[in-house]
C-alpha cells in the first residue's frame, strides 16, 4: 500500500508518522569558515610567595571596578579516607555556611550588602573558595575569604543539613542512567585508585563522617603552604600583595601529609551492562586511561579528542547523528587530572540501536589512530580553541580560574599568553603520533546502561562476545564485580544504602491497543538528567512551554480538535503536490484525516484500536507496523505529551542551548518514556513557544525528522502554529498552513466507524 503522510497533532504542527526520505550526505553544504581569531593580550600579572608559603598571583584587569579572589587548596576528593568518601565534598559545602565568627545568615547578609558573590566547592584534586566584590569592598571581601578558608564553623546543624542534601542528591542520581554510566565508567578506568571512587560518597560513607573528621581534614590540608591565591581585577599589584600580607600574613604554615596512591590499572577491554528494564534508551560510555594535565602532548591530545568528538570537528556527531540519525548528540573528551586522566566518548541512543552505535564509536577510535586527519578537520578544531579562548579570560573570576589551574598543575603561566601559538603549532603529524601512542581501541572500557533485554543480543553481532550484566537494583560501584553483596530484595542501586527504586507499571488510555505512557509507581516523578538542580531547570522549561501554550488547565480541558489545512509536499524528484485536509482529533486516541489532492480523496482513521484507509480502490486495513507508527505519533501530539510530562508519565531532560539556522539561541528539552522514543522540543527564548521539535521515527537507521513551527495565533486560549515545515534527513518534504481551527467542537463517533463498503 502506498505510504501516506498522516498529519495529526495539529495543536502544534505535524506528526509525520509514515514519512520516509533519503538521508542526505554529510554535509550537503559546508559550514561557514571560522572567522580569524582576534588578537588576545593576557593582562599583566605578578607572582609572589609569602613567608608562610602562600603562593599569590595578582592580575591587573581594570576594565571593570570588580575584584575576584579565588583560593585553591591542594586537597580534594582523592584525599578522602576509603571509608569516608564524600568528606572533601561535604567539607567544601560547609565553608560558606558559617564561620567561627559569623553564621551562615550573617555571611549571606554581608556578601549581599557588598553586592558580591561567594562560593566554595571540591573537585578531584583540589578545593576552591572564592569571593567576587566591587573594588571598594576589596579588603572586607578578603577578610571574609580568609574567614571561610581558615575558620569554618562546621556547626552540627549545618553538617546534618548538608549531609541530608547530599543523600537526597544521591537518591536522585542513582535513578539517573547518565550518572550511573559515568560512575561505572570511572571505576572501570581507574580501578580502586581514588579517581575511580564516588566523590559525593555513598549513604554509608556519608553517615560515617563526623564533625571531628571534618575538623581533622581541614587542619591537615588548609594551610598556607598548601594553597594558591589569585587576585584579579581593578587593583594594583601593591594593593593586592599588601592586602594579602595584612589578612593572611599570620596564617601559620604546617607540614602537609601526602597520601600515596596505587597506580590506576593498565587499560583492558571490559564491557559492563547495567540493566534498567524500564529504560527506553541506552547510555553509552567508551574509553580508557589517558594522560595527566602536565603531559607535554596535552595540546595535541586535546585537538585529537576534539576531532573525534569535540567542538569544531566532531566525527562522532557527524556519523551518529548527521548521517544516521541514531542520537541527538555524541561527544568525546579527555579528563586530565593531577596524577592521570582518561579519554571518553559518550552518547545515548534508542535501545534497539545500541549495538550499531557502539560499533560505530569503536570504529571511530580505530579511524583516528589509523587515518591521517585532514588539514581542514584540524584547522576547524584549532579555530574553535583559539576563537573560544578569549571568552575564558573576559572577567576577573574567569581569569582567576585560568591562572590558578596553570599554577596548580605546575605549568608556566606563560602558557596562557602563548595559547594561540601553541594551538597553531600542532600539525597532522602530531595528531597521528599521539593517536597511535595513546589510544588503545583494542582495550576500551565500555559501559551500557539501559534495558539489557533489548540490546545484549546485538553485542555479539558487533564483536563483543564477552560482557557482564549487573541489575540496577544490585549495583555497587565500589564492588569488584559491581554487585552489592547481601542486598535487600527490591533495594535500590545506591552503593552502601537502601534507597529503593520504583517499579515500572503500565497505564492504558482508551481501549484495545494501549497508546498511553508507561510510568513508575507512586514514588516516581519526572527524573532530572544528572542533578536535582538540572531537574529543576528541565521542569522550569516545561512549565514555560505549558504556560505559553495556554496553561495546564486549558490543556486539560481540550477534548477535541478540528482543523483544516493546506499542505505542499515535495517528493525526492522535486515535484510538489498540494493537498487540502480536514483533521478530527478526539482525545485521547482517535483521529480521522480527510485528504484531497489532485482530485483524489483519501480518508485515514485510527479508532483507538485499529486503523483503516479509504481511497478510490476501496477500504483497506492498515498494517500493524503502520499502526505502531501511528500510535507513536499520537504520543508525540503536543497536548498529549505536555500533559504526560506535567503528570510525570514521561521523563523531561534539559539539553544544552542550540542555535537555529539564523543563529538564534533556543532552549531545549528532551522528552522520553517507556512508550515514547526520545523527542526534543526547542523553545523560542522570547515567547517560550515551541519553535521546533525533532525525533527519529520508524526505528534504527531512519533519518532525523524535524518539525519547524511559526505564525502562532491564539484560538480559544490555545496558541496554535498556523505554519509548519517538515524536514526528513535534512530535506524539506512538507509545508502546511492552517486555514481553520476549532477546539472542543462536537465530533460524531460515526466519523471513526469503519464503513462496510
Amino acid at each position: 500500500m502506498k505510504k501516506l503522510l498522516l498529519s495529526i497533532g495539529l495543536t502544534l504542527g505535524l506528526a509525520p508518522l509514515l514519512a520516509q526520505a533519503p538521508v542526505r550526505p554529510w554535509p550537503s553544504e559546508g559550514p561557514p569558515r571560522p572567522l580569524p581569531a582576534r588578537e588576545v593580550k593576557f593582562p599583566p600579572y605578578e607572582i609572589r610567595t609569602l613567608e608562610n608559603g602562600l603562593q599569590v598571583m595578582a592580575v591587573l584587569h581594570h576594565e571593570q571596578p570588580v575584584v575576584s579572589m579565588r583560593m585553591l587548596v591542594r586537597a580534594g576528593a582523592a584525599f578522602d579516607p576509603k571509608d569516608k568518601a564524600g568528606l572533601a565534598t561535604l567539607a567544601a559545602s560547609l565553608l560558606d555556611q558559617g564561620t567561627t565568627t559569623k553564621s551562615a545568615g550573617e555571611m549571606n547578609d554581608a556578601i549581599d550588602f557588598m553586592g558580591g558573590v561567594m562560593g566554595a566547592g571540591a573537585g578531584t584534586d583540589l578545593t576552591f573558595v572564592n569571593i567576587v566584590v566591587m573594588k571598594d569592598s576589596f579588603e572586607t571581601g578578603m577578610r571574609m575569604l580568609s574567614d571561610m578558608a581558615r575558620h569554618p564553623a562546621f556547626s552540627v546543624d549545618e553538617i546534618e543539613r548538608q549531609r541530608q542534601q547530599a543523600l537526597s542528591g544521591l537518591q536522585v542520581s542513582f535513578e539517573d542512567p547518565e550518572f550511573v554510566a559515568n560512575a561505572v565508567f570511572d571505576r572501570l578506568v581507574y580501578g580502586f585508585h581514588p579517581y575511580g571512587t564516588l566523590q559525593s560518597g555513598t549513604p554509608a560513607t556519608l553517615a560515617a563522617i563526623s564533625r571531628e573528621d571534618l575538623l581533622s581534614y581541614h587542619q591537615q590540608y588548609f594551610v598556607p603552604n598548601n594553597a594558591i591565591l589569585a587576585i584579579v581585577g581593578d587593583v594594583t599589584a601593591e594593593e593586592a600583595f599588601d592586602g594579602v600580607r595584612k589578612v593572611f600574613g599570620d596564617w601559620q604554615r604546617r607540614d602537609v601529609p601526602r597520601p600515596t596512591f596505587a597506580a590506576p590499572p593498565e587499560p583492558t577491554r571490559r564491557v559492563v551492562v547495567v540493566n534498567k528494564p524500564d529504560a527506553v534508551q541506552t547510555e553509552i560510555r567508551v574509553g580508557h586511561l589517558g594522560a595527566s594535565r602536565s603531559n607535554p602532548d596535552y595540546m595535541a591530545l586535546n585537538l585529537a579528542l576534539r576531532i573525534l568528538g569535540g567542538e569544531g570537528a566532531n566525527r562522532l556527531h557527524q556519523v551518529l547523528r548527521t548521517e544516521r540519525g541514531l542520537t541527538y548528540g555524541a561527544k568525546a573528551d579527555m579528563d586530565t587530572l593531577l596524577d592521570s586522566g582518561d579519554f571518553e566518548a559518550s552518547t545515548n541512543t534508542r535501545s534497539e540501536a545500541t549495538g550499531e552505535v557502539l560499533r560505530l564509536i569503536v570504529d571511530q577510535f580505530w579511524r583516528l589512530q589509523r587515518e591521517r586527519v585532514s588539514e581542514r578537520e584540524l584547522g576547524d578544531a584549532k579555530a574553535y580553541l583559539t576563537g573560544s579562548f578569549p571568552l575564558t579570560i573576559e572577567t576577573p573570576d574567569a581569569i582567576a580560574t585560568q591562572v590558578l589551574n596553570v599554577l596548580f598543575y605546575g605549568l608556566p603561566v606563560e602558557q596562557l599568553e602563548s595559547f594561540r601559538e601553541r594551538v597553531n603549532a600542532v600539525r597532522p603529524d602530531d595528531i597521528e603520533r599521539v593517536a597511535r601512542f595513546f589510544l588503545r581501541p583494542d582495550r576500551l572500557s565500555i559501559v551500557l546502561v539501559g534495558n539489557a533485554a533489548s540490546f545484549t543480543s546485538q553485542l555479539r553481532g558487533v564483536g563483543f562476545n564477552t560482557f557482564e550484566v549487573v541489575e540496577m537494583t544490585e549495583l555497587d560501584v565500589m564492588a569488584v564485580d559491581f554487585k552489592r553483596p547481601g542486598r535487600v530484595a527490591g533495594g535500590g542501586g545506591v552503593p552502601g544504602g537502601t534507597i529503593r527504586a520504583g517499579r515500572p507499571g503500565a497505564a492504558t488510555v482508551g481501549s484495545g491497543v494501549p497508546v498511553g505512557y508507561q510510568r513508575g509507581d507512586a514514588q516516581s516523578t519526572i527524573r532530572p538528567s544528572i542533578t536535582a538542580a538540572e531537574g529543576e531547570t528541565a521542569r522550569a522549561l516545561l512549565d514555560r512551554i505549558v504556560a505559553a501554550k495556554g496553561g495546564l488547565e486549558r490543556l486539560r480541558g481540550i477534548k477535541s480538535i478540528t482543523a483544516k489545512t493546506r499542505a505542499d509536499s515535495t517528493g525526492p524528484d522535486g515535484q510538489t503536490t498540494t493537498a487540502e485536509t480536514v483533521t478530527y482529533l478526539a482525545y485521547p486516541d482517535r483521529v480521522r484525516v480527510e485528504t484531497r489532492a489532485a482530485e483524489v480523496a483519501i480518508v485515514q482513521v485510527y479508532d483507538g484500536t485499529s486503523a483503516w484507509v479509504k481511497d478510490p480502490n476501496g477500504i483497506h486495513d492498515v498494517p500493524d507496523r503502520m499502526i505502531r507508527d501511528l500510535q507513536s505519533g499520537l504520543r508525540r501530539d503536543t497536548i498529549a505529551v505536555l500533559l504526560a510530562a506535567a503528570d510525570g508519565r514521561v521523563r523531561v531532560r534539559a539539553l544544552p542551548d542550540v542555535k537555529d539556522d539564523t543563529g538564534k539561541v533556543h532552549h531545549a528539552i528532551e522528552l522520553s518514556g517507556s512508550d515514547l522514543d526520545p523527542m526534543v522540543m526547542y523553545l523560542d527564548p522570547d515567547t517560550s513557544l515551541v519553535a521546533k521539535q525533532t525525533y527519529v521515527a520508524g526505528g534504527a537507521g531512519q533519518p532525523l525528522v524535524e518539525e519547524l513551527f511559526s505564525d502562532y495565533k491564539a484560538v480559544e486560549g490555545l496558541q496554535v502554529a498556523f505554519t509548519a515545515k517538515l524536514r526528513v534527513g535534512g530535506r524539506q518534504v512538507l509545508e502546511r498552513r492552517v486555514t481553520e481551527f476549532a477546539v472542543n467542537t462536537p465530533i460524531s463517533s460515526t466519523l471513526f466507524t469503519r464503513p462496510t463498503s
